[in-house]
């Protein structure tokens, strides 16, 4: 018996406010990172677009594909979903069969988004019948819709609905490799936070020799290219940057062999951690590590200006 595979809708950041062209570019650079982690994971993993919705299935373990998911610069969010026929009678059967809180008194809220063309049902009738079928189903539920104990969120299109589960939380930013190279020599843990920032901003290291192999370890968990300087020089920038360009540096890198037009070319000095606490540098170090545990402060708005960027 084959397995039915695990979904995720995952959701796009910042470069939706791009143009038509950019956000092409740009999403297709994060799709393509996201299929490199998942190989070098050794998990499966398929993205396939239906509508507005981006959808990535996988028969491999959640957390493993959800440790991929957050170590893809690009992506800002992940929700897990369960597939289901566009029926409300359906959805609320689901909805019930996989609250753990089954036959408990607490209170529920059903929101739905419809995506695509209207069909049968609109997302305030289709709310209002799943809410129908769960209180038949289960009499121990009350209605809150403000603030329930048991959100229950739909995303409903003609073809299919989708009931939404756990979110996962991603890193945002902009997908590795669009806004160029820089020259980095990763010799301290301050040095490797700044370049994660960098790289969760696009960038590309170009790492020079006698950087810290343990914590060029770190960095190649987001973008294996870190260990490959030849390959990282290789790979194409974004739309309008010459392939191959370095632009800054960080760390105290050896910039004379940095050409342009066969000339020396003064490049910009990086200090992304200027300013930045001690307890701050430390929370961001602890998130690059386990992302998946040690979450951005930001996300409890927490030490929140440290992490825009």
């Amino acid at each position: 018996m084959v397995e039915k595979p695990h979904f995720w809708i995952l959701r796009l950041g910042e470069m939706t406010l791009k143009s038509r062209p950019v956000r092409r570019h740009f999403q297709n650079r994060m799709e393509q990172e996201l299929l490199d982690l998942a190989l070098r994971a050794e998990i499966d993993l398929h993205i396939e677009h239906i509508g507005s919705l981006i959808i990535a299935s996988s028969h491999s373990e959640v957390g493993e594909v959800e440790e991929v998911l957050c170590h893809c610069f690009g992506l800002q969010s992940a929700d897990r979903a369960l597939p289901c026929p566009p029926d409300p009678e359906e959805v609320a059967k689901i909805a019930l069969e996989t609250d753990s809180r089954f036959g408990e008194e607490r209170t529920f809220g059903v929101a739905t988004k419809r995506t695509g063309a209207k069909g049968e049902w609109g997302s305030q009738d289709f709310s209002g019948m799943v809410g129908h079928h769960m209180l038949e189903g289960d009499g121990t539920l009350s209605v809150n819709l403000s603030n329930p104990d048991h959100p229950v969120k739909v995303i409903l299109s003609k073809q299919q609905a989708w009931l939404l589960a756990q979110k996962v939380n991603c890193p945002g930013g902009l997908p590795i490799g669009v806004q160029g190279l820089v020259l980095a020599k990763i010799s301290s843990e301050e040095v490797m936070l700044g370049a994660w920032q960098l790289m969760r901003r696009g960038c590309r290291m170009v790492v020079q020799g006698h950087s810290d192999e343990a914590l060029l370890a770190i960095l190649a968990g987001w973008d294996s290219t870190i260990t490959d300087a030849k390959k990282a020089l290789h790979s194409r920038s974004g739309p309008g940057r010459a392939r191959g360009e370095i632009w800054g540096s960080i760390g105290e890198v050896d910039t004379s062999e940095v050409m342009k037009d066969g000339k020396n070319t003064p490049i910009s000095v990086l200090n992304p951690m200027c300013g930045w606490s001690e307890e701050e540098m430390v929370a961001l170090g602890e998130h690059i590590r386990n992302p998946t545990r040690a979450k951005r402060p930001s996300y409890d708005n927490d030490l929140l200006t440290s992490w825009i960027a």
